[in-house]
């Protein structure tokens, strides 16, 4: 069967750099992105009002200053618990990785529950300008799909990747917090809001006052 194109927001993304210009937590609010119009003047509207948004992210993401990831361990401790139903892989890990003056942080975990498979992982990108930008573009643009659903979303005012493919049942979906930490749910074997419901789980204000 054949899978949404991953490729499909990449290639957007690049056209439109070149166009001027958080006991159970209730859910998220979310707006979704709108499938491109098949019209195109409508398109070039609304590509025209996703650069302007992705301008204004990028002014923002360029004002941020890089700063030192916070350690691992705090990152580990804002990692969801287990859904329902679910078991943990083991302990949950963590690392600090540096490569060209650039530093991150990231702590992750598995669960499983049967033959279902599900992983969460939370990235201090430490004001990543570029990838704030990026993912703010996208956000605003859906496709969906006779094979699934890749969709920008913006939950609780933080963009957003989702993504789901009906062989396999595979769900994720990736949300930029406070501008800085990558937050990102991959599941298999799960209903189409699966992975969006175990995010809702992160305590993402506590998240976003990490310093």
């Amino acid at each position: 069967m054949t899978r949404p194109s991953a490729s499909r927001f990449a290639l957007l993304a690049a056209v439109l750099v070149l166009v001027p210009a958080g006991c159970r937590k209730p859910e998220p609010a979310a707006e979704e992105g709108k499938e491109l119009s098949k019209n195109p003047i409508a398109a070039m509207g609304q590509i025209s009002d996703a650069a302007e948004k992705a301008q204004k992210a990028m002014k923002e993401a360029g004002e941020m200053k890089a700063v030192p990831p916070v350690p691992f361990a705090k990152l580990i401790e804002l990692l969801p618990p287990a859904p329902n139903g679910w078991t943990p892989d083991g302990e949950p890990r963590g690392e600090t990785t540096t490569a060209a003056g650039f530093s991150v942080s990231k702590a992750e975990r598995s669960f499983s529950n049967g033959d279902k498979h599900l992983h969460v992982s939370i990235t201090d990108g430490a004001y990543n300008a570029p990838l704030y930008a990026a993912i703010t573009m996208v956000a605003q643009f859906s496709h969906e799909s006779t094979e699934g659903f890749e969709k920008g979303v913006t939950i609780d005012g933080e963009p957003g990747v989702e993504k789901f493919r009906k062989d396999g049942g595979h769900g994720e979906i990736t949300v930029v917090v406070g501008k800085r930490y990558l937050v990102t749910v991959e599941a298999d074997g799960v209903a189409p809001d699966f992975a969006r419901t175990v995010f809702g789980q992160v305590d993402r204000a506590r998240l976003a006052s990490l310093k």
